[in-house]
């Protein structure tokens, strides 16, 4: 039920050492000293640290194992992993983690065994996050790193409970940014096939019972929440990025849940620089393929062939494309979607309505860990 990622980028960094040292013996002895060669000039690049079990020393204590259970005979239903982002109990996990609607007695494990019950303090299963209370306190607790860009190659660290092997740590890099990975969402009015988006890449090996472990750069700040792994590929894994968590977290503290906006169309992506949109007389934009009904889109007259370039007059972009700009826009809010009709421009105001109320979420093709 969880994933855990973690990198170390080895090196000595003995060539150019040695090489500097070569250069010095070589020199030969002159009254005045010899002009430097291009070893002795040339910077020497700090190796990475070899080991990473003082840092782990310190952030294992913050992570617990999530255990729920159910029915008469209190049995185990699943088991994930979570962490403390504040001193008074409060833990961070996966939605998928937990049992669906308020059933179920949830008990986290501290790294030293301890066991105390928690309860779910809210539930975004749209955005696969959750937040428990756990009994007692204080804890120790990481940082959330809101403030850090996130690279490809960066070395990162996870901590996790895979198989329920608890206080467990992987090693990787950011392998990639931005990914999205199908699934589908159990909603009261049917299931919705809206993937999660956004998403980190890594590398490190992860199995089922990592879900809502921390995903950790090399200084210790929680960078992502590790969701799932590719099941038919070696280390691909996938981390929700913090920074997004962070923005929604009050709102999820406050209500319990994350109120989410639906525009409700069905589209194709218009990319200049694919081979198959080559000349299109559009910039980055979204073909609209399908109006649901009863919807944002429907009742702010959108048309199947409608060609959405811009939300509230930003040009979409890779960076800025539909689903982020709906996700980013409050429910009752009022977007204008800059459209092209039959190559003329129409700008149509949509006052967002809410997503159906979610339930439960699964990846498509994809394990949740």
């Amino acid at each position: 039920m969880g994933l855990l990622a973690l990198t170390v980028v080895l090196g000595t960094g003995g060539g150019a050492v040695s090489g500097y040292v070569a250069g010095r013996v070589a020199a030969p002895p002159a009254p005045q000293a010899a002009p430097p060669t291009a070893a002795a000039t040339a910077p020497v690049v700090a190796a990475s640290p070899t080991s990473y079990a003082g840092l782990l020393e310190t952030l294992m204590p913050a992570v617990v194992t999530v255990e729920v259970r159910r029915g008469a005979l209190n049995r185990g239903s699943g088991i994930g992993t979570g962490f403390f982002y504040n001193t008074d109990g409060r833990i961070l996990t996966n939605a998928h983690v937990l049992p669906e609607g308020e059933s179920g007695d949830v008990r986290v494990t501290l790294s030293d065994g301890q066991r105390i019950p928690a309860k779910i303090v809210g539930r975004d299963v749209w955005g696969d996050v959750a937040v428990l209370q756990a009994e007692g306190g204080p804890f120790p607790a990481l940082e959330l790193a809101g403030d850090t860009e996130v690279r490809v190659g960066e070395p990162v660290l996870a901590i996790g409970s895979p198989r329920n092997f608890r206080n467990s740590a992987t090693s990787g890099i950011v392998s990639g940014l931005d990914r999205l990975i199908p699934r589908t969402v159990t909603t009261d009015s049917g299931p919705m096939a809206i993937p999660l988006r956004g998403l980190i890449q890594t590398d490190a090996a992860v199995n089922q019972g990592n879900s809502g472990g921390p995903l950790v750069s090399t200084d210790g700040r929680v960078v992502g929440i590790n969701t799932a792994v590719q099941s038919n590929a070696n280390d691909i894994g996938f981390a929700l990025p913090i920074a997004d968590i962070i923005r929604r977290l009050p709102e999820l503290e406050s209500t319990g849940t994350v109120a989410r906006g639906l525009l409700g169309v069905r589209y194709q992506l218009i990319d200049p620089e694919l081979d198959r949109f080559d000349g299109t007389p559009y910039p980055y934009a979204v073909a609209v393929s399908a109006v649901m009904p009863d919807t944002t889109a429907e009742a702010a007259g959108v048309r199947s062939a409608d060609v959405i370039v811009a939300i509230n007059g930003q040009s979409l972009t890779r960076d800025f494309n539909l689903s982020h700009a709906i996700d980013g826009a409050r429910v009752g809010e009022t977007i204008t979607l800059s459209v092209r009709r039959m190559g003329q421009p129409l700008d149509l105001q949509a006052t967002l309505t809410p997503r159906p109320q979610a339930i439960s979420t699964t990846p498509l093709n994809i394990n949740p860990n």
